[in-house]
């Protein structure tokens, strides 16, 4: 073997040309298979990191009849689940927080969380320092308390030994430290998207205990919380979801007020594993798809490559033959040199992997969930090896057969150009190119319909301008700013500071960020019109604003007038809408002047609030997902302790962020700026997930096309060098050399007519796979084919183009000289 192994590197030495091309080309589609199978690996197949987590469940909630799906719990709901399910070994509860953490140079903000005592036993991830929660410290007044990242240990703390029983001054309050958890634990995961959870981009490193205050337990339609449960011992996940249908329908009985008993309300169930890697699923799969279409294209090419050069060394095998070499030992000899090829491109190919994933993680790892996970792992390299050795073994095979029965007539003739072999050799040649170039059709296809669709997302109005503004979060301490006046009276000051600011065009702010996913639904009840008693009330999204918000987001004014400062506390209510809320509640009517109410029975003395504007729709839950019906009521009428400011500039934006930091911390010098974007990376980051799908089959079609060329242009060489002496003899008796440009390209037009109609027939019979990841465009959209093969075909010609040349160049005397 070792003898073998020497020989083939001396041979593949001696033609390095054709060794550095196959090289290159294994690389690159071993390359491009390890990095997808390295996010198959880590996105799909890696279990998550808790213990034994396909028993790990998430639960949430429905009303159907009011569009709502995946909705998080309310905390009494959660007692409920808590006291009478039987199916789970344990359930918690948790919400996504952030926290102003104080000291140093200047006050931070710290991505976190609220859970109840049970979440980290239940994950089966003990800290690494210090101990879990103790249950009576989920209760108010002993909940102050932390358990931190080892990440924030490390970067803030230096990794100090005696961490535990240190004290953090947390939005104002003293918590004492009690646990550190390991290096990697992540907890929520951004997969999850409750409550503020879109807005939430970095990883916790703050847990606090979950403490219900007696106005939560109270309040049925707040829902602000996720349920986490592990499976108990012989439960499956259709039995714990029987048992909780059954707890609804008591829920629903028990507090007839707070459901429609139209069954609509419900809970589900979900495997957390399914929920994590649900949305993913799709595009790596069709990912995976396309990356065993680039490596066919390689075997493909590798194949017609090493069949030329076995015909180029047919004369050295027919003589080893008639020496008595054996058959089996030419083959093993040409074998060994195709699986030592494809190893040395698997091994380069393993190198722009890892290379491929960095690029990955610098591209989306704050917007993909676990991409900064994904790695070549022993199993990735273990899969790898396997591929290519498999590799060797199928582009390997035809050409060893070959070289192993010469025909030895026609070989040990020093003129034998032709045979019925060869003749058989050429046709495969030919159905190898063939098929390279309906494969990459069908690349090139499903990346022409998501380039499309993606240009198409990129060019949705968002309902905002996004140049020229920047965005960050402030959040208020609830000891400090324990009334609303407070709330109210800081962030007006800090808007009119900002205002004020050189070069600021315009401040406002919300209470939720455009484009992050955040449901903030409000039931209400619309004057004049009756509800049944067995039917749900209204349920839209609402926000609170400034009244300087629309004119920094620049969103369109369509009736009426935007808040005014007089639109206080003490000022009748009043609230604004988006067109989708107005054409939907009053379409044949001005929604200016109607009014609604929140309060639970309309016909009881209700607080009637007046709609006095109409904006333009604004984008909150993708660029792909229609505008919902909104509402927007005064910040100051009903104030939150987390506001998202806008900032418009025509300076620089993060040049503009020290006056700001300076502004907020002369008002309060313990409330930090948090989650600082431009809106242009608010926008970038709610598109990374499919950017990541485009960038990627477009580089493997790019790949392909690349491949598919090279291989019509090794095709149409060998035809050229084995036709030689024909052209030769065509040009002696007169022939122009147009004519042999015209005989040489109509025999690669025939390869690429033949090839492009296959592609055609396996795209159009493939791409509906590809509907999930469309936005606007039709997976059988007519120009998107048309520009692809003619671009195809384009590049395929001009691959051919050269050797044809080349052919018309040839002198017929030195030719038929050479062949006498």
């Amino acid at each position: 073997m070792l003898k073998d192994i020497r020989f083939a590197l001396r041979q593949l030495l001696k033609q390095p040309a054709f060794t550095a091309i196959a090289v290159v080309t294994l690389a690159l589609a071993i390359g491009a298979t390890t990095a997808v199978l390295s996010l198959v690996n880590g996105l799909l197949v890696r279990p998550l990191p808790y213990r034994d987590p396909q028993h790990l469940i998430l639960l949430l909630q429905h009303f159907k009849s009011q569009n709502l799906e995946r909705i998080p719990v309310s905390p009494p709901e959660f007692k409920d689940y808590e006291t009478r399910a039987h199916s789970f070994e344990k359930l918690g509860a948790f919400g996504y927080s952030s926290f102003n953490l104080a000291g140093e140079d200047r006050p931070e903000r710290i991505a976190g969380a609220t859970i109840t005592a049970d979440v980290l036993p239940l994950l089966g991830v003990s800290p690494i320092k210090g101990r879990f929660f103790q249950p009576e410290e989920c209760t108010l007044g002993r909940d102050d308390v932390v358990i931190i990242s080892a990440r924030l240990w490390q970067r803030r703390f230096n990794s100090d030994p005696q961490i535990i029983g240190t004290k953090l001054l947390i939005n104002g309050k003293t918590f004492t430290v009690v646990g550190v958890m390991p290096v990697g634990f992540e907890f929520p995961l951004q997969l999850f998207n409750l409550g503020n959870g879109a807005q939430f981009h970095e990883r916790a490193e703050i847990w606090k205990p979950l403490a219900f205050t007696d106005d939560e337990m109270k309040m049925r339609g707040s829902r602000g919380y996720a349920i986490i449960g592990r499976l108990g011992a012989g439960t499956s996940v259709a039995q714990a979801q029987a048992e909780i249908e059954t707890i609804n329908a008591q829920m629903r009985r028990e507090h007839s007020d707070n459901y429609s008993q139209d069954n609509s309300f419900g809970g589900e169930v979900l495997p957390l594993h399914d929920l994590a890697v649900g949305g993913m699923r799709p595009a790596l799969l069709i990912l995976l798809g396309a990356v065993c279409l680039v490596l066919l294209i390689a075997c493909a090419n590798l194949t017609t490559m090493l069949l030329a050069r076995a015909a180029t060394r047919e004369h050295e095998m027919a003589i080893r033959v008639a020496l008595g070499a054996a058959p089996l030992r030419l083959f093993k000899q040409v074998f060994t040199e195709s699986v030592l090829l494809a190893l040395i491109g698997g091994a380069m190919g393993v190198v722009l992997a890892l290379w491929g994933i960095e690029s990955l993680k610098a591209i989306g790892a704050q917007t993909v969930p676990r991409l900064r996970e994904v790695n070549v792992d022993v199993l990735v390299l273990g899969v790898t090896f396997a591929i290519c050795v498999a590799t060797g073994i199928i582009f390997g095979l035809a050409p060893g057969l070959a070289s192993a029965r010469p025909e030895l007539t026609e070989a040990l003739k020093e003129g034998g150009r032709s045979s019925t072999q060869g003749t058989r050799r050429n046709r495969l040649r030919s159905g190898l190119v063939i098929a390279e170039i309906g494969l990459a059709l069908v690349l090139l296809s499903a990346a022409g319909l998501l380039i499309k669709s993606f240009a198409r997302i990129q060019n949705v109005n968002p309902g905002f301008n996004p140049r020229n503004a920047l965005t960050f979060e402030v959040s208020l301490p609830k000891i400090q700013y324990s009334d609303d006046s407070s709330i109210v009276h800081f962030n007006n000051e800090a808007q009119r500071r900002m205002a004020a600011l050189p070069g600021v065009q315009a401040a406002g702010f919300s209470t939720i960020l455009p484009l992050a996913g955040t449901n903030s639904d409000w039931s209400f009840a619309i004057e004049s019109r009756p509800l049944n008693d067995n039917s749900p009330s209204p349920d839209e999204e609402k926000r609170q604003v400034s009244p300087d918000y629309f004119r920094a987001l620049e969103t369109p004014l369509i009736k009426g007038r935007f808040f005014t400062n007089a639109d206080n506390a003490d000022a009748p209510p009043v609230i604004i809408v988006n067109q989708a809320f107005a054409k939907k509640f009053w379409p044949n009517d001005d929604a200016l002047g109607k009014r609604i109410t929140s309060d639970d029975d309309p016909k009881k003395n209700p607080k009637w609030i007046k709609v006095v504007g109409v904006v333009g729709d604004i984008h909150h839950f993708g660029l792909d997902i229609e505008p919902k019906p909104e509402m927007y009521v005064p910040f100051a009428q009903t104030p939150y302790f987390t506001t998202i400011y806008v900032v418009r500039s025509n300076q620089d934006l993060r040049g503009l962020l020290p006056a700001i930091r300076r502004e907020i911390q002369a008002i309060d010098p313990a409330v930090p700026l948090g989650n600082v974007r431009t809106f242009e990376d608010v926008i970038a980051d709610s598109i990374a997930p499919r950017r990541l799908s485009v960038v990627l089959l477009g580089v493997f079609a790019g790949v392909a096309v690349l491949l598919a060329s090279v291989g019509i242009y090794g095709v149409m060489s060998f035809l050229v060098v084995q036709r030689t002496h024909e052209i030769g003899v065509r040009m002696a008796l007169g022939a122009q050399r147009s004519d042999v440009l015209k005989l040489v390209l109509s025999r690669s037009l025939k390869l690429i007519s033949a090839g492009t109609i296959i592609g055609l027939v396996v795209a159009l019979m493939s791409t509906h796979t590809l509907r999930s990841l469309l936005y606007s465009v039709s997976a059988f959209d007519t120009a998107t084919f048309a520009l692809v093969t003619i671009l195809l075909g384009a590049v395929a010609l001009a691959a051919s183009y050269l050797p044809a040349m080349r052919a018309t160049k040839a002198d017929p005397m030195i030719v038929l000289g050479h062949n006498t």
